[in-house]
Formats: C-alpha cells, structure tokens, sequence
C-alpha cells in the first residue's frame, strides 16, 4: 500500500484522462446509433479514472495497524517480478500466434495460462477462459462486426 497505490493509481488515472482528451473528438455515436470509434475508449477512459482513483485514495489512506508487517517490501520479492513478465510474454505470444492459431484458440490458451499461473484451479480456469474468448467473440465478431484473426482453421 501507500507509495505503490499513489504512484499506480496515479498513472493510470492520467493514463484515463489522456485517453479521455484524446477521443473527444472522436464520434461515439453513428446516424444509425451504432457505437463508433469513441464509445469504447471513452468508457475505457473512464473506468481508468474511477479505479485508478480508487487506488489513489487507498494510497493516501492511512494504514490499519494489523501486528503483521507488510511482505510488499522494497523490492520485487519473489512471484511479483515474475507475473508481469509473464504477461508480457504472454502478450508477445498472442501477437505472433494469433494470425495462424486465429483468435478463439489463442485468446483460449493466453487466458488459461494466465489463471493457471496465478493459481486458479484448472477447472475453474478452463471454464473462465472458454466462458471469455466466446464472449468475447461474440460482442466483437458478431455484434460489432470488427473482424478476428480467423486462423488456420478458419473459425
């Protein structure tokens, strides 16, 4: 808590407000009231600003006395220098994979590589990971109509 929250929760609430700014002038609505290119980085922008707020606030917020000292530490102990990585690596992979596996297949194994190595359990990471891709899928492939990598399988 404390310095990481404010430093966090200030980037990322500056990092809603640039957005915020820059889609301003971008048109939200079409004449036929179908989303355009504003609405979604506009509603990202603001979920930025509000969580980011939130950790702000906890970073102002003084600390509970609890009697257990704080395993956060200066450094970056252990499993957390290791997750952001991961993601990362995990971005990259889905950046190249993509275009061949197609979008359902990787976003699939990208999900439930991710949950496992937080350490869901496999049941419950199988299910979110198809229960997303599919959403997914289904509000940007089908609803929106912005096309996905298809792959090799042509799905």
């Amino acid at each position: 808590m404390g310095l990481k929250d404010i430093i966090g929760g200030g980037i990322f609430t500056a990092l809603g407000i640039f957005i915020f700014i820059l889609t301003l002038r971008f048109p939200s609505l079409d004449d036929a009231n179908h989303p355009g290119p504003g609405l979604f980085p506009t509603i990202l922008a603001v979920l930025f600003v509000f969580f980011g707020g939130i950790v702000l606030y906890r970073g102002f917020k003084p600390a509970k006395e609890t009697g257990v000292e704080d395993s956060g530490g200066e450094g970056f102990p252990g499993q957390n220098y290791y997750n952001p990585l991961f993601v990362l690596l995990l971005i990259i992979a889905y950046m190249l994979l993509s275009n061949w596996l197609g979008f359902l297949i990787t976003s699939f194994l990208v999900l439930l590589l991710m949950m496992i190595k937080l350490r869901v359990s496999l049941w419950k990471s199988l299910l979110i990971a198809v229960f997303i891709t599919l959403f997914v899928n289904l509000m940007f492939a089908k609803i929106l109509r912005v096309p996905l990598p298809p792959g090799f399988l042509r799905w």
